[in-house]
């Protein structure tokens, strides 16, 4: 599986070179433009199709930039190609040297094809990260066994609701209504955890007076820093009054980001932690 997600961006752009390799084909096969004239085309033809399909499906400015280089470098280079051909057939044998094609177009052309895909796997890696059939390959063996490795980076990063100002503000006004609340919460695991093993985690609420708050519900999530797509959500169950418990899973051992949330009536409270699960 990780193979077929690894080789989708690569995929897509291959589809898009084709696809436009074949356009110039036909129009210039069937039709009586000029190299040029037909690069052109193809290239209009391009940005018609594919900008729009990219903006509805946006991936980010990077994927788009490298599709579209890729998509308009085919037509371009075919057109310095058929260009020397109607030069030769238009017996231009004297300022061409009577040759159908150069070297030095073909080399630029060649350059910035390998840049476009040596890009394409840079993203691709990027985004979703190596074969796990590479990964012990190309990369080193952990100092400590932590299981399988990731070489993507989809992970949290620290502080990024400050991007937007009315998220920061918003932010803070839950951090002074929850001091000016006094809520006590204290979490923490009934017995060590250990990945892939079931282990109960415990919340337990006081009011600012120390009393069990009662009526409260809760629910959390475990926040895998270094790939988001293993993150797992959770509801906690009342076990006595201002007591939760819930059964969770974590597949990987290593650091996680824990982040609680508490309700009552219109009011929430929200703690962050961290955890460490043992390995197996």
């Amino acid at each position: 599986m990780d193979n077929v997600v690894v080789s989708i961006g690569i995929v897509s752009v291959g589809i898009g070179v084709i696809a436009a390799f074949l356009a110039f084909v036909l129009l210039y096969r069937f039709t009586r433009m000029r190299g040029k004239q037909v690069a052109l085309v193809v290239i209009a033809g391009v940005l018609v199709v594919y900008v729009p399909y990219a903006v509805f499906n946006w991936a980010g400015a990077d994927v788009l930039a490298l599709h579209l280089a890729l998509f308009i470098i085919t037509p371009y280079g075919l057109a310095i190609v058929t260009s020397q051909w109607e030069a030769r057939r238009d017996g231009d044998r004297a300022r061409q040297g009577g040759r159908w094609f150069h070297w030095a177009p073909a080399t630029i052309v060649g350059f910035f094809l390998v840049i476009a895909l040596v890009q394409a796997v840079v993203v691709t890696v990027a985004q979703h990260g190596l074969p796990q059939s590479l990964v012990g390959t190309l990369l080193p063996e952990p100092r400590e066994a932590q299981g399988r490795i990731t070489s993507h980076f989809p992970g949290t990063v620290a502080g990024e609701h400050k991007r937007d100002d009315a998220a920061t503000r918003a932010q803070l006004r839950q951090i002074e209504a929850q001091q000016a609340r006094g809520w006590q919460l204290r979490q923490g695991w009934l017995e060590p955890p250990v990945a892939g093993r079931p282990a109960i985690l415990q919340l337990e609420v006081l009011d600012r007076d120390g009393r069990p708050l009662v009526g409260a519900k809760s629910e959390g999530w475990f926040q895998r820093p270094s790939d988001s797509r293993e993150d797992r959500a959770f509801e906690m169950r009342a076990v006595a009054p201002g007591r939760f418990q819930a059964e969770v899973t974590l597949p990987q051992a290593g650091t996680w980001n824990l982040v609680l949330r508490v309700r009552s009536g219109d009011d929430m409270h929200e703690l962050r932690a961290s955890t460490s699960i043992n390995d197996g």
